[in-house]
């Protein structure tokens, strides 16, 4: 597939959102997020850590502390 431009995706998203606005159950969407994180953390945090963008505002290590964090709470 051809790779589309951050811009493009975030118009994508922001018409989904306003289209299915009163679909949303946000509890239920981080729950199936957390649950592929969980699931993938390492192949996700390998991801992040090779971005220039993400490693920047070290989104690997802030994604290490989120799942650390639920792991206690569960």
């Amino acid at each position: 597939m051809q790779a589309i431009s951050d811009q493009d995706m975030n118009a994508y998203l922001a018409e989904q959102s306003r289209m299915h606005m009163n679909e949303f159950n946000s509890m239920s969407s981080l729950s199936e997020i957390y649950s592929y994180v969980g699931k993938y953390t390492e192949e996700i945090v390998c991801s992040l850590e090779q971005d220039d963008a993400a490693r920047k505002q070290r989104l690997a290590f802030k994604l290490e502390q989120v799942v650390a964090f639920m792991s206690l709470e569960s």
